[in-house]
């Protein structure tokens, strides 16, 4: 899956395309040492086993946008299911609530700010 039939990304182009796939990763919830690993450490079979980062070196671009799209097209189909389920969403309140409880109370998990 090379840009042969394509000319390269200018590497301004390139820039500007990687970080709007960050974006959307960010939006998936991955924080910036996920969205690390995930570019470098992550293969793909989509990408041929690949990483996201050795598919984007060799040309293959377009099949990473695909990745990151799919991947945000399926989370946020996902999000807008549980959101229309209220006892999902119950669940999910009454877990947070469990969570502060214990972040407050002293517990073993401690908020940093």
């Amino acid at each position: 899956m090379s840009r042969t039939d394509e000319s390269p990304l200018s590497p301004e182009d390139g820039h500007r395309k990687t970080a709007a796939l960050n974006h959307l990763l960010g939006q998936i919830g991955l924080s910036n040492g996920d969205l690390t690993q995930w570019w470098n450490l992550v293969g793909d079979d989509l990408l041929e086993g690949r990483t996201p980062t050795q598919a984007w070196l060799a040309g293959d671009t377009e099949a990473v946008t695909t990745l990151v799209k799919r991947w945000y097209e399926a989370s946020t189909g996902a999000a807008g299911r549980a959101s229309g389920d209220p006892e999902f969403l119950a669940l999910l309140r009454a877990k947070l609530a469990t969570l502060d409880e214990r972040v407050s109370g002293g517990g073993p998990l401690h908020r940093s700010a």
